[in-house]
């Protein structure tokens, strides 16, 4: 089989769309709650566990519905037309999900994903240290511990999802017996390996570290490891080389996820710009937004905008189907997948900047739906790769400097 094979029959794909709408709607209901308590909302995890959508990226070798990124993609998208914060929560397990398709030896593969669907488990990944993000070295260790196994010790900052998961996949270096790291970096980087442990793990502890401007109901708080023992089959492989390799998994379901975030703050504001209405002013005595000039231009350029990034999704996701990425430097490859990334993530900030400044003053109190989609939509840039990593990548590229 092919990286991207389709396995999915369109009526299947109908149906993993139909289920993510109705979850969406819950979503809704709960969300302004999370945001509000600046939690992750536990209770809906039974319901996303319901729907089987647990399984939507694993091969249907393995059990699962067999999503291709499209249809993942897809779905993300359709849950963050109901909460942005949560389904970006839910997003992260889809996102391991595919990243250890192509991750994982073939019986790693086959045992691990075999034990997601008969267990219906969610997946957390936390790859990120509290000095640095996903470029930066693991200082998380993995010590042999003479049997084959490791303890593993360190701090990952970044775990979403981490409260309603139950497994988690991270990086670690591997050490020499007596717990050092090797000085060279070169060393370092090579001894970097994927790990899966169970959350119940009793040496893996929860720290609720997140509060933050937006996205605070996906509860990413601070996963710790003191000195957990993970036992030989717990090792998935190299890290480094070959997360960069699945990295499209990363870039079209934050994508996915944005895109529905601005698909969102469009679709209120349309509906707040139709109602509303100015009363009486030197205009008239009844002046209602939707007759203004300069909110026809506002809102058809939210339109325009969503519409770019809606189809950039499409367009990158066509171009991994067909296997036409095969063009790409190797080394830049990863850039390139992400403009639909940094596209869908700018224009919903974009687009909830251009909201609040057409619906007015009232949308800038808490508790409006737009203030909160104004704040969630801030965190796009952050995720890997981030805006600033990706413009200097596609420059390095450009200029012929990965040869």
């Amino acid at each position: 089989m092919g990286k991207h094979d389709v396995e999915m029959t369109p009526a299947e794909q109908d149906e993993a769309l139909q289920t993510a709408r109705l979850l969406a709607k819950e979503f809704a209901e709960i969300g302004p709650v999370a945001d509000s308590e600046n939690r992750f909302p536990v209770e809906i995890v039974p319901r996303y566990k319901d729907t089987g959508l647990t399984t939507l990226g694993v091969p249907k070798r393995f059990g699962g519905m067999g999503g291709d990124i499209w249809t993942v993609a897809r779905v993300s998208r359709e849950l963050a037309k109901g909460d942005p914060a949560i389904a970006l929560a839910f997003n992260m397990h889809q996102i391991m999900v595919g990243n250890l398709r192509g991750i994982l030896e073939d019986e790693t593969r086959e045992r691990f994903f075999s034990d997601v669907v008969a267990g219906n488990k969610l997946i957390c990944g936390a790859f990120s240290e509290e000095r640095a993000g996903l470029m930066g070295l693991a200082d998380t260790v993995a010590v042999p511990d003479g049997e084959g196994g490791w303890r593993i010790s360190g701090r990952k900052t970044w775990g979403t999802l981490c409260q309603g998961a139950d497994v988690v996949v991270f990086n670690a270096t591997i050490t020499e017996p007596d717990g050092n790291l090797p000085d060279d970096l070169g060393q370092h980087a090579a001894r970097e390996g994927v790990f899966i442990l169970s959350m119940d793990n009793p040496g893996i502890s929860i720290v609720e570290t997140w509060d933050t401007m937006g996205m605070r109901g996906t509860g990413t708080h601070t996963v710790v490891f003191d000195s957990a023992a993970a036992p030989p089959d717990s090792y998935g492989g190299h890290f480094r080389s070959k997360l960069f390799g699945e990295f499209e998994w990363n870039a079209l379901l934050f994508a996915g996820v944005y895109c529905g975030l601005a698909e969102k703050v469009y679709e209120e504001t349309r509906e707040i710009l139709k109602k509303k209405s100015l009363g009486a002013t030197m205009e008239g005595a009844d002046v209602a937004l939707k007759g203004l000039g300069h909110v026809h231009h506002g809102l058809g350029r939210m339109c325009l905008e969503t519409e770019v990034a809606t189809r950039t999704l499409e367009s990158t996701a066509r171009i991994l189907l067909e296997g036409r990425d095969a063009d790409w430097n190797i080394v830049s490859r990863s850039a390139f997948i992400g403009v639909t990334k940094v596209v869908a993530t700018e224009t919903a900030i974009s687009v909830a900047d251009q909201a609040l400044r057409l619906v007015g003053g009232g949308s800038f109190r808490r508790g409006h739906v737009l203030e909160r989609l104004y704040r969630d939509a801030r965190s796009g840039p952050f995720h890997p790769l981030t805006t600033d990593k990706l413009y200097e990548t596609l420059g390095q590229s450009e200029l012929g400097l990965f040869g």
